[in-house]
């Protein structure tokens, strides 16, 4: 009966540090570097035609307080005939990142109306927009690499920069 257990308590020590190791590892959405997964995300985007929006457009596009939110970025398109977008938010929570989402939503649904009937083009990145949440983060990205900034968002998440 003792062997028995000391037998447990050695596989208990040997199996923890373990466990801990992948749970350090593995983190949470709010462990990634917001830094670094912005600049892979702009990377990816290209920004080529964009320029960089601050809070006023932020609370105009998406009616979003910048100041509520833990870290974000924000670029449009320099063109007014243009729908490029990138929005990348850390948000305090995560019920703050579903309304960061919901304002995206909204925010095509918005563009699209306003490009119906003469902007095919437009309509169709709208359509092909891409909206993504990862724990507290939250990515809504209007491009025709937008495919590319949601791989750059995913793979960060997956790897845990910190």
């Amino acid at each position: 009966m003792k062997d028995r257990g000391l037998k447990m308590a050695k596989i208990v020590l040997l199996a923890l540090p373990v466990l801990m190791f992948w749970m350090i590892l593995r983190g949470s959405a709010g462990e990634v570097d917001f830094s670094l997964l912005r600049e892979d995300v702009e990377q990816a985007v290209g920004l080529t035609g964009m320029k960089q929006g601050d809070a006023r457009l932020l609370r105009r596009f998406y009616g979003l307080n910048g100041e509520e939110l833990e870290n974000w970025t924000l670029w449009t398109a320099e063109d007014n005939m243009a729908v490029e977008e990138l929005l990348l938010a850390e948000c305090e929570t995560e019920e703050q990142a579903e309304q960061v989402r919901q304002a995206a939503e909204a925010r095509v649904e918005t563009q699209k109306k306003n490009f119906e009937g003469y902007g095919p083009e437009q309509v169709q990145l709208l359509d092909d927009s891409v909206i993504r949440t990862k724990g507290t983060c939250v990515l809504f990205v209007v491009s025709a690499q937008a495919r590319q900034a949601e791989d750059a968002f995913e793979k960060a998440f997956a790897f845990r920069r910190f």
